[in-house]
């Protein structure tokens, strides 16, 4: 019987069947029944390297609290982390109308209501203060970071008198992995301040799942310390992007340990670099356009051969997703154009650009989507309408093929 998989594809899922030859990459710890219920209550109350927030605010008394909170292009099962942290700030005596909830959108589009409700639950979206951050609007100066990074902060970062942060820790192509500090900055961070952080993705030591002598990380860590923040609850999520974990307390020393249980979940090894490899980001809303598939399609690159081919499972039903990333990929007549540009100036949204070319040079690309060929062609990636007669006509029968079902969370180790 034809093995099959599973790809996401927006809101839907896409079969494909897989040959002898092929090997889907995906977390192989062992799949565990998590009893979420347990898991919460001990978490919080036994925080790591942290009083609980009980004992926060008996003993300091916060009168504003603010907790940053991802935006829609980074869901959260905030049943597990911002529930319990509302409640207990509840029982702790904090009223409603002192908690502000601040939606990390970075340089991304804000939140409509309907999203909010949909993605921080109905009752809480009414109930509590909710505000999508503003990079363009006016911002708390905390003084310059090293490397040069000015740090531009929402003021109500500013005015909280407890800063805390809800969020989900996984592989990240630049930060080396989310979560923790990244609530901060990008989160909820002044445009000249992302633009120069981002900047530090040019150097050598800012890549995925890499913490030691990334540069990028480096400053989120001193962005964090500098603006306070306090106490952070992530879930651990796996390739599957799926949550196999939780911590809470200190908003450094808990990432770290979330950062350890990372490790295990998504950091997939290979001994060989495949010939072809097919790759979706997980389906919505991390392929909404190819600004986030983009994640994707670096994650792939890790264990594609020079010369190799990889296919791109992406709706992408928001278009390409930015309009710095859009402008790049039209000006380019070719990959290494955006290659030289980056190294003369910098402009975020153009790097994620960038960084598809930075694949494309050594690849070739293919994309199924909704895009049309006109963006596909911008993107240095070849239109494929039905995924069954593509690999037809790509797929020998010597070469190997590796899968990536959750290609955002999962990141290939090649072991040479």
């Amino acid at each position: 019987m034809q093995k099959r998989v599973e790809l996401g594809y927006g809101d839907r899922r896409i079969e494909i069947e897989l040959a002898d030859n092929f090997q889907v990459l995906q977390s192989s710890v062992t799949e565990q029944e998590v009893n979420w219920q347990e898991k919460v209550l001990n978490v919080f109350s036994k925080p790591i390297a942290s009083p609980t927030l009980t004992e926060i605010v008996e003993e300091e008394k916060p009168e504003k609290i603010v907790i940053i909170v991802n935006d829609l292009t980074r869901p959260v099962p905030y049943e597990l982390v911002l529930v319990p942290m509302l409640e207990e700030f509840q029982a702790a005596g904090i009223k409603k109308k002192q908690i502000t909830l601040l939606i990390a959108t970075g340089m991304h589009r804000p939140m409509t209501a309907e999203e909010v409700a949909g993605s921080l639950g109905e009752e809480i979206a009414r109930a509590y203060k909710w505000v999508n951050h503003d990079c363009d609007g006016e911002q708390a100066y905390y003084g310059e970071l090293s490397e040069g990074v000015p740090l531009y902060v929402n003021p109500l970062v500013a005015e909280a008198d407890l800063l805390c942060a809800v969020g989900v820790i996984a592989p990240h192509y630049m930060a080396g992995y989310s979560g923790g500090r990244k609530s901060l900055l990008p989160g909820v961070c002044g445009r000249e301040t992302i633009e120069k952080h981002h900047a530090l993705m040019r150097r050598e030591g800012s890549t995925t799942a890499s913490l030691a002598g990334n540069d990028f990380h480096k400053v989120m860590v001193e962005a964090a310390e500098k603006c306070g923040l306090r106490f952070i609850a992530n879930i651990v999520a796996d390739s599957r992007n799926e949550p196999v974990d939780l911590v809470a307390g200190h908003w450094l020393k808990a990432w770290e340990e979330g950062v350890r249980l990372c490790e295990q979940g998504s950091l997939v090894p290979v001994d060989e670099l495949a010939d072809l490899v097919i790759v979706s980001p997980g389906g919505f809303p991390k392929d909404i356009n190819m600004y986030q598939a983009q994640k994707a399609l670096e994650n792939a690159s890790y264990c594609t051969r020079i010369g190799g081919k990889i296919l791109l499972v992406a709706e992408c039903r928001e278009g390409l997703g930015e309009a710095a990333f859009e402008e790049w990929l039209l000006e380019a007549g070719e990959p290494r154009d955006l290659e030289e540009r980056i190294k003369r100036e910098f402009v975020l949204g153009g790097h994620k650009a960038y960084a598809i070319a930075r694949v494309a040079v050594n690849h070739s690309l293919f994309l199924y989507s909704s895009l049309d060929t006109e963006s596909t062609a911008r993107c240095f990636m070849s239109p494929v309408e039905d995924i069954g007669s593509f690999l037809a006509e790509n797929v020998k029968e010597d070469d190997l093929v590796y899968v990536l079902p959750h290609g955002a969370n999962t990141v290939p180790i090649y072991r040479k």
